[in-house]
Formats: C-alpha cells, structure tokens, sequence
C-alpha cells in the first residue's frame, strides 16, 4: 500500500535528493533542490512537499511553497505547486493525482500551477484548476516622456508597507524592483528581465504594488522602465485589467489556480518558484 502524506522536516534532505536523481537534466543542480525546497516563506505552517511511499521506499513527490500573501479580506494562505514526479515502476495507479489533491486538500489555502507542462494539461483540467490568466500586455519604448524612477524603493521611507515587506522578502533574488513616480502618485513593480528571444530583452512585472496607475499610466511607466531599444515590458493581463498595451500576446501555457481565498488579481508570480528559481515564464 502507498502512503500518501506530507514531508517532515527530517526528511529534507531525502526529498532534496530524490528529486535531483529524478530531474537529473534540471539546471539549478542540486543546491537548487534544496533552495526549492526550503520552505523559504511558510512559516510555522508551511511544507514544502507531498510525498508517496511504497513501504519504506520513496517512490513519489510534489514539491511546493508556501507563504502568507496580503490581500483587502486579510492575511491569506497561498501555496505554489512545483515540480513532481512519480517513479516509473509505480505510474499508471494515479499517484501523481493523488499528490496534487492531497497538495490542495485545505479549502483555506489557494493553490497555483504557474509552469504546467503541456502534457500535464489533461491532469490539470482533472484536478480542478482553473485558468488564473492565458494573456499577456505587452509594450515596447515609444520615445515618450520619463517618468521619475527609484531603482532602490527600500530606501524609500514613504515606500507602501505591503510594497516593502514583498521586497525585502525577496531581496536577495535575481529580481529589479522600481518605483514609479506617476502623476497620480508612486507605482512599485518587480521585474525579472531575461533574455527569452532572441531579437529583445523581456521586463517581465511579477508584482505591482499600485494596478490601477499601471492601468493608467501604462504607455509613460513603460517608457521609463523600458531602454531606449532592444526589449519590451510585460505583465499579465489579469493584474492590469482595462490597460491598454501595444500588443496582447497569448501565453503559450496558461497559468493555473484554484481556491477561493484569493481573488485572480491578487495572485502574482512573487513566492513562487518562478522567482526562487530564477525562471523565465511562458
């Protein structure tokens, strides 16, 4: 009999490996497990995996973060599926959804997929996920007017203290944040710049303090952000709803969510592994 249950603290160090024999082609290696899986942001309350055995032999596991995020209905539970895996001798049973469902078992908690493999498609629609975004905003120097721009908002005394405690939790990762100076007051944004084409340089938003200036003020933050050529700002769609970008590209892979606890327009991409790990989104 398999058992299904989530990892203890004692047993890190035999999740980290399992996952690294598993992945063996991952980039980040074997310190980048243990960086996943760290349980960087959970608190007293976090995991960080799911795991199945068979006996005393792991054969199964589903990585995760978690963190309290900020939202106007309060302090709110949120958990960022990452990579899982299943051993082949033991596929085909339905583990790899058993690991998903018990990973989502606690209705308080809003749970994303935001890295799906197209293959897992079918299993994610199984699981109940539904769609959290599968556009995104995109906008390219225009030459227009530059707004003022902080590259350093922590040292801002005025900076918005859910701004601050996001940037300084995620301080020492690949990450740019900035702060905006619109006429309608400051705009904080994270950006992850990576090079995902060749032909430019993609400033990817993966959180924004103030959307509504965004929305309004969109075509002059870019411009400000943005070089004077060879790249473009990004930002998915759901978090600036009623902007209006240069182009709206389809995400090749839509992220997922499920759970009430937080809207779709709460849910960014900071706590996640797509910032832990440095990686470029769809």
């Amino acid at each position: 009999m398999v058992d299904i249950t989530f990892a203890t603290s004692a047993q890190r160090e035999e999740v980290e490996a399992f996952m690294h024999a598993a992945f063996p082609r991952a980039k980040w290696g074997a310190e980048g497990w243990t960086r996943l899986l760290a349980n960087r942001w959970g608190g007293a309350q976090g995991e960080f995996a799911v795991t199945a055995r068979d006996g005393d032999t792991l054969v199964g596991v589903m990585g995760m973060n978690d963190s309290i995020r900020h939202t106007p209905r309060g302090p709110q539970r949120y958990r960022n599926l990452t990579s899982w895996y299943v051993l082949k001798s033991h596929r085909g049973m339905g583990l790899g959804e058993t690991l998903m469902h018990k990973a989502m078992a606690d209705p308080q908690v809003t749970s994303t997929n935001l890295t799906s493999a197209k293959a897992a498609l079918p299993l994610v629609d199984r699981i109940g996920f539904k769609v959290l975004d599968a556009e995104r905003f995109v906008w390219r120097q225009s030459g227009g007017a530059r707004l003022p721009l902080s590259l350093d908002p922590l040292a801002d005394a005025t900076l918005d203290p859910v701004d601050a405690q996001v940037l300084r939790d995620h301080e020492d990762l690949n990450l740019k944040p900035v702060t905006v100076e619109s006429p309608d007051g400051p705009c904080t944004l994270v950006l992850s710049v990576k090079q995902k084409v060749d032909e430019y340089v993609t400033h990817e938003v993966v959180y924004i303090g103030q959307p509504e200036i965004m929305v309004n003020h969109g075509r002059a933050i870019a411009d400000t952000v943005l070089p004077d050529e060879g790249a473009v700002f990004s930002i998915d769609s759901r978090l600036v709803t009623g902007a209006q970008p240069d182009a709206v590209e389809t995400i090749e892979v839509p992220r997922f969510y499920k759970g009430t606890s937080m809207l779709p327009t709460e849910i960014d991409h900071m706590y996640s592994e797509i910032v832990l790990m440095g990686m470029k989104l769809y």
